[in-house]
């Protein structure tokens, strides 16, 4: 009987392969979402079926509605509580007691989401390693660059491109007219990250229209991310094609792409200096120059992935810093009673304008650290989740189903727990952790105050909360301290009188 069956099956799928082939495809779909809807490890946590059935539901959210799924994940929490299923195989916890465990420090290994990590095309930059010891080699070999002595070093180069940058602003007040100042600040920013990596600086402040810059072929990446998450030839196909034809098909694509050969053009050039014996010119060695002659096994300093740790240090070191300096100074000029008051305590620490101020000065005057802090808080650095996943064992969840622990609003009779399962990527956003109400308080204004304490002293009760940089084992390299000292230097310059 068995056999007769099967025979006639057969027999069917040969005489009609398209509708064999349409049934068998329908039967893997529904196998499939039966497994993800009630066998998969992730079954019984709380999210839309329609998140659990695919990752198609993030792309329609992230890729047709343009970057709009941070903000569904958001509307889940408030329907389902403090942790969701937002996707097949991946939770997202809105419970600020979660950070410390979820980016924990270098005592637990933390992996990154392999699926969220290619977006970029950058899998073998430090950023973009998924496994917990690759990323710590990778790390240590850059991270001294970045420590806060490191960074300190850089105040000169700093000073200088600040005053530069301000020189071209009061040009174009004076006679040239408005100018987008994320780009000026994107310019100045990628000034002094090019000099400190290749010792050899882009110069882009030195064009009155800041033309030519990155900013527009970082943010084309940005967008090209949320497609190459879904699929992942595109950034292959976008290198292969000539810029020429890739122009026409997308500018946006095509700047990406220009920005990626670019850097692999200048590590090639670093690497054949170094292969003829030169150094660099500049007193310092440079990033790019330790790293190509230090410790590092040569499958490390291959260009294939040395070029990504390129474009990783220039577009990190850049955006993110350019977007937090606009929105900062955005709400100063926008609130005159902050403006007031910071230009106050400025006169006050600073008399004299023109006297250059260290940044270790800069760290003790309140009420600016405070607007720096505020302003942090405000530009978020990266507006989407960031994932890490357990690999050697389960995370423990427990929080209010109802309310927040940090409030009276908690009914502590009620609390979810769960064990997540080792493996499973995990993630947290910014947005939503500095916009929680119950940490930030009408956390749509800018509050400048929130960050001091009864004494006008800046208290750092808040600290823990801020996730512009991450935290833990794999947050930025450094970056928190380039972006102060960019803050303390730029709103000095503009605002000490």
């Amino acid at each position: 009987m068995t056999t007769s069956v099967l025979a006639n099956t057969l027999k069917l799928a040969t005489e009609y392969p398209v509708t064999a082939l349409g049934t068998v495809f329908l039967l893997y779909l529904t196998s499939l979402a039966v497994y993800r809807l009630f066998l998969h490890p992730l079954a019984g946590y709380p999210g839309p079926k329609i998140a659990a059935l695919s990752v198609w539901y993030e792309f329609f959210h992230d890729g047709i509605r343009k970057g709009r799924y941070t903000f569904e994940i958001q509307r889940m929490h408030e329907k389902y509580g403090p942790i969701v299923r937002i996707s097949p195989d991946e939770l997202h916890v809105n419970d600020p007691g979660f950070i410390s465990e979820l980016y924990s420090g270098p005592g637990k290994r933390r992996d990154k989401y392999p699926f969220y990590s290619a977006q970029f095309g950058l899998r073998d930059s430090v950023g973009g390693t998924p496994g917990h010891d690759l990323h710590r080699l990778r790390r240590n070999a850059l991270s001294h660059f970045f420590s806060k002595a490191a960074v300190t070093k850089l105040e000169p180069i700093i000073q200088q491109k600040v005053e530069k940058l301000a020189s071209q602003l009061e040009s174009h007040a004076e006679a040239i007219g408005p100018v987008p100042l994320t780009t000026a600040f994107s310019c100045m920013t990628t000034d002094v990250v090019t000099e400190y990596a290749f010792a050899k600086s882009y110069n882009f402040l030195d064009s009155p229209t800041f033309e030519p810059n990155i900013h527009d072929a970082i943010s084309a990446g940005s967008l090209i991310a949320v497609w190459q998450k879904q699929f992942p030839w595109i950034l292959p196909t976008i290198n292969a094609l000539p810029q020429c034809l890739l122009r026409y098909i997308s500018s946006q694509a095509a700047e990406y792409a220009k920005f990626q050969q670019d850097m692999r053009v200048e590590l090639a050039n670093e690497k054949a200096k170094i292969a003829r014996g030169e150094k660099p010119e500049s007193a310092s060695r440079t990033i790019f120059y330790e790293l190509l002659t230090g410790p590092l096994p040569e499958e490390e300093k291959q260009l294939n992935r040395i070029w990504q740790e390129g474009q990783l240090v220039v577009g990190a070191g850049t955006e993110t810093t350019a977007w937090a300096l606009t929105a900062t100074l955005f709400y100063i000029l926008d609130n005159p009673e902050i403006l007031s008051r910071l230009r106050q305590e400025l006169s006050v620490a600073i008399p004299d304008p023109n006297q250059r101020v260290s940044w270790t000065e800069l760290e003790n005057i309140p009420y600016l650290n405070a607007v720096i802090s505020e302003g942090f808080r405000l530009s978020y650095g990266l507006s989407t989740r960031l994932q890490r996943i357990n690999p050697v064992g389960p995370m423990h969840f427990k929080a209010p189903k109802h309310g927040s622990r940090y409030t009276n609003s908690a009914k502590t009779t009620e609390w979810v727990e769960y064990d997540i399962p080792k493996g499973t990527p995990v993630g947290m956003t910014a947005v939503l952790v500095h916009l929680n109400p119950d940490i930030f308080p009408d956390p749509y204004t800018f509050k400048p105050e929130r960050w001091l304490d009864e004494h006008g002293k800046r208290h750092r009760r808040l600290d823990e909360f801020l996730l512009n940089f991450s935290k833990g084992s794999r947050q930025c390299l450094g970056i928190k301290y380039v972006q102060r000292k960019y803050s303390h230097k730029l709103f000095v310059l503009s605002f000490a009188c």
